[in-house]
């Protein structure tokens, strides 16, 4: 495949930034925060903007050596050996793991013994789609200072080579090593797109997508959360004038706002600055008119005042006073009238009359009973009814002829006109006491004024206040003598009415005012009030250039803010490259290819086929589910979903034609144990063609590849990692010791006996009974291992699926006495073991060497006579 070619033809014309941001993408298949925050630095030092990092990135152009793993058929690639791991978690240095360079190699290591460590360092220096993080060593009080590194041996075409790859930040590995190919459930992640997870494509066309989709929606909200953060409100700046010389100079304050000019404006030297305190005054001066509107408004308010006087004196007048007097006689005058005609309706009547009969409050009791009489009691009839049967409106009795008389006499002394003049008099007289105890006669002058009085005329301040005396004691004398009705008395003026000095007052200001608008000399006046204009509008710059330079630099960091925004966001010829190269990688015949790996997995219900869609990349490899509704994301498990992209993984290789090294981390989980035995077998025949190595943990996996190499007669090479006292990462050649069988497990008791042999002391302590123990603890699981590969022939296996029924025939070879000899030796170990009790007062003497090396020989010699006579 030449894709990375082409993708290397095309970055040469992309910017430096989005080159370097490829190259990382490449090197180590996805962007960590740092990487994202120094590929927008670039991107804004691209745009004119300074970098905010110290020291600045400088971005490093996409080159061929950057390439991600790329299988071809140009040349063959193998792995020989990992060795020097230096700062590799806690993984010895002196630890080499070997790999046979055709066929199938095995790396088995429970969790937490290293084995991860090593397979990450393959991923790296391979460029795996997902590569991961190879971390130093945790419990290093200076890890933040070591630096991760390994060595590989390698074969090119045969010919031995070696790599240091290193986990320095930039280091890129050889590239040869590209053409090894990584499978891994973070590979298989990284195959299923989260958007659409059941479609596949080639990791070039992964890594554009990425580069195009994956920047946009990583960097472009940080970059409009920043644009979004600028001050740029030039609202405040509005009150510079922009008709002066300085607002022409800020106005329109942006990028290209000359700071220089406006700097050098808003400097007002000593001169300028008494110029300006100068020239309001001068103004007010050169200006007669808002001094003559002044004096205008002022005469307004000696008139004001002259008048408010003049209402003031009316009140307590002389005529005033007077007209009150003569209401008061006439008051009198009447009232002794309606006495003299109430003391002849007192002589008319034989009876005695109620003291006040035909005065004020009887009178109106007696017309108010008219009134009723009249509308309610009879209404048309006129008052009084003195007919027969006529009734008292107001005691509701009927009348006697006495009571009608009476009635009659009285109706004609209120028909009277004394009664009604003297009504009259009370009436007006009240009035009058209701407006004389109502009234004021002040006025106010403020001290203003009154100091602005007499700068005219001196005295007339004096007697404005001897004037406002006089009236008040006049009013006063008013009020008590319409109280008591004594006029005698009455108080002077001391001085004539201020009046008339006012409106003099207020004629000569009308007078200045004219004389003031007449020597008017507008050009001076004109040319005075442009310059102090001029001098405010550079006042005010000089209390905002410092705003004004912020904003201004703000909006032309956001110009170049939005032109990096929408550089990032300009990914057209991103996807319209990557729609080229996918409608000529994703052709039918890699669909078809993978639809053989789907049936050699045993995923028949499930089939591949090309589709397209409108986004970058717009041919893809997708998974097809017969007459299903839903998309096959949603209905396929993951598990189902691992296994699609173990069958695409295994089809893009066979499309490459390559023929050098693959290798499997973890290639199954427990959520594909259903399907464990399907992708065994497809590495296993894999592995007879090219070189294999597969990383696992899991036992039963690891029992199906050993199964099924032997069911292929292969041979597999077999590497152990452990965690020992010191650590873990150590490396052994074969099985696990506890997954070895019989013949390999005698070996390791001997050398366990020759070691107790050799610090055995008697009489036995503590120490030599817990290593006895020990030592008759294994060996009871090598007779129970040799029960499984000898006896049943290997027709049970633990960690195997399936039962061998082909190998029954061996079982057949067994006789009577080897079972009683597997029970007699069985025994003896589990009286030596810690999982059974014994009773204390047996005190068991502990077992010596001797019994022991007797005892493994007799296990060696059981299982050797049966696979003798099986032949």
């Amino acid at each position: 495949m030449a894709i990375y070619e082409e993708v290397l033809a095309w970055a040469d014309r992309l910017p430096p930034w989005r080159q370097d941001a490829l190259r990382r993408l490449c090197i180590q298949g996805a962007w960590s925060e740092a990487d994202l925050g120094e590929i927008l630095d670039l991107a804004k030092q691209h745009h004119g903007i300074n970098s905010a990092m110290e020291p600045a990135p400088e971005p490093i152009r996409f080159a061929a050596e950057h390439f991600p793993a790329e299988a071809n058929r140009d040349r063959t690639v193998v792995l020989t050996s990992l060795h020097t791991l230096i700062d590799v978690g806690k993984i010895p240095s002196d630890q080499a793991l070997t790999f046979q360079s055709q066929g199938l190699t095995i790396v088995y290591g429970g969790n937490g013994a290293g084995k991860s460590g090593y397979a990450r360092v393959l991923k790296q220096a391979c460029r795996a789609r997902s590569p991961g993080i190879v971390y130093a060593n945790a419990y290093d009080p200076n890890y933040q200072q070591l630096t991760p590194s390994a060595t590989i041996d390698f074969e090119l075409n045969h010919a031995p080579e070696q790599a240091i790859w290193s986990g320095q930040r930039g280091h890129v590995p050889r590239t040869e090593l590209r053409g090894i190919s990584v499978f891994d459930s973070d590979c298989a992640r990284h195959y299923l797109q989260t958007r659409e997870a059941a479609t596949f494509q080639p990791s070039a066309l992964a890594y554009l997508q990425q580069l195009a989709n994956g920047l946009n929606q990583a960097l472009r909200p940080r970059l409009q959360a920043e644009i979004a953060g600028l001050a740029t409100d030039i609202t405040p700046f509005n009150v510079i004038p922009a008709d002066t010389v300085a607002g022409q100079t800020v106005h329109p304050i942006g990028p290209a706002t000359d700071l220089t000019r406006a700097r050098a404006l808003a400097t007002l030297t000593a001169d300028e600055q008494a110029e300006l305190a100068r020239l309001p005054q001068e103004i007010s001066e050169a200006d007669p008119t808002a001094r003559a509107t002044n004096l205008d408004n002022a005469a307004i308010r000696v008139d004001e005042l002259a008048n408010s006087i003049a209402v003031a004196a009316n009140i307590v007048s002389d005529d005033a006073i007077g007209a009150t007097q003569s209401a008061h006689r006439s008051l009198v005058e009447a009232e002794a009238a309606e006495c003299a005609a109430s003391a002849l309706l007192q002589s008319e009547d034989a009876a005695q009359l109620l003291p006040g009969t035909g005065q004020g409050p009887w009178a109106l009791l007696f017309n108010a009973a008219r009134d009723y009489s009249t509308s309610t009691a009879y209404p048309g009839q006129a008052f009084p009814v003195t007919d027969e049967g006529g009734v008292c409106v107001l005691c509701q009795q009927e009348l006697t002829p006495e009571a009608k008389d009476r009635l009659q006499r009285f109706d004609r002394y209120i028909r009277d006109r004394a009664a009604e003049a003297a009504q009259v008099a009370r009436n007006a007289w009240q009035q009058i006491v209701r407006d004389v105890n109502q009234t004021t006669v002040t006025f106010t002058v403020s001290p203003v004024m009154f100091e602005s009085l007499g700068a005219r005329v001196a005295t007339l301040p004096d007697e404005i206040r001897t004037f406002q005396e006089d009236l008040a004691a006049r009013l006063q004398w008013l009020r008590a003598a319409v109280a008591d009705g004594e006029w005698l008395d009455r108080p002077n003026y001391r001085g004539a009415t201020p009046t008339a000095s006012l409106h003099q007052v207020a004629d000569a200001l009308r007078v200045e005012a004219v004389r003031l608008r007449a020597n008017l000399d507008a050009a001076a006046l004109a040319a005075k009030r442009l310059r102090l204009r001029e001098l405010e509008a550079r006042r005010l710059l000089s209390e905002h250039i410092e705003g004004i330079a912020r904003v201004t630099e703000n909006l032309a960091l956001r110009a170049k803010l939005q032109s990096c925004n929408e550089d990032i966001g300009g990914t057209r010829s991103i996807s319209v490259l990557a729609g080229q190269l996918a409608r000529r990688y994703v052709s039918e015949a890699l669909a078809g290819r993978m639809n053989d790996e789907l049936n050699r997995l045993d995923l028949y219900h499930i089939r591949a086929g090309v589709s397209s869609t409108g986004d970058a990349g717009s041919v893809r490899l997708g998974i097809q589910l017969h007459e299903c509704q839903l998309d096959p994301h949603l209905v396929l498990s993951e598990a189902e979903q691992r296994m699609c992209a173990l069958a695409y993984f295994f089809a893009e290789l066979h499309q490459s034609e390559s023929t050098s090294g693959i290798v499997f981390d973890d290639p199954v989980s427990s959520l594909d144990h259903n399907h464990r035995t399907a992708v065994a077998r497809r590495i296993v025949e894999e592995s007879v063609s090219r070189q294999v190595i597969v990383f696992t943990h899991d036992a039963v996996f690891f029992g199906e590849l050993l199964t099924l190499c032997q069911d292929a007669q292969l041979v597999p090479e077999v590497r152990s990692i452990n965690y020992r006292a010191e650590g873990p990462g150590y490396i052994d050649a074969g099985l696990p010791y506890d997954m070895r069988r019989h013949r390999e497990r005698i070996a390791y008791h001997r050398a366990d006996h020759q070691r107790i042999a050799a610090n055995f002391s008697n009489p036995p302590g503590d120490d030599e009974r817990l290593a006895m123990r020990n030592a008759y603890d294994d060996l009871r699981v090598t007779i129970e291992v040799g029960i499984e590969d000898t006896i049943l022939n290997e027709t049970v296996v633990r960690f195997r699926d399936g039962i061998s029924v082909g190998r029954l025939n061996g079982v057949m070879s067994v006789q009577e006495a080897d079972y009683r000899e597997v029970q007699r030796l069985h025994d003896r170990c589990c009286r030596n073991v810690r999982a059974h009790s014994h009773a204390a007062g047996q005190q068991r003497a502990v077992t010596q060497p001797e019994e022991l090396l007797r005892d493994i020989e007799a296990v060696n010699t059981l299982f050797q006579d049966i696979r003798r006579r099986r032949g």
